[in-house]
């Protein structure tokens, strides 16, 4: 199983090491006091996300599933979430990639 280390886009330190998708795709949706969920629509799954403190209402994204159970839908998306590119929200990135990144940050020195 992959696992993956989620980089703070401030700080550039690790906000969690060695994660599942799900909880690095949680860290990342619910950066900056955002939330988020997963609504069934039809046949298809659909990721919802909202900022809790700007009051914002609920708002579609672009990542959803046409997997045939729920457990699956969750899975694709967070998966879809890991590899995306949020603005101004935190990265994920394997933990090999993070661990070779650290190697050759340490030669560099």
């Amino acid at each position: 199983m992959t696992t993956y280390t989620v980089i703070n886009p401030s700080s550039g330190e690790p906000e969690g090491r060695h994660l599942s998708a799900e909880d690095a795709a949680a860290i990342i949706l619910t950066h900056d006091g955002c939330d988020y969920e997963i609504r069934s629509a039809g046949e298809r799954f659909e990721l919802w996300t909202r900022q809790e403190v700007a009051n914002v209402k609920w708002s579609r994204t672009v990542i959803s599933s046409y997997a045939a159970t729920s457990v699956a839908a969750e899975a694709e998306i967070y998966q879809a979430v890991v590899d995306a590119h949020w603005e101004r929200h935190p990265e994920a990135m394997t933990d090999e990639s993070y661990d070779l990144m650290l190697v050759e940050i340490a030669s560099e020195q």
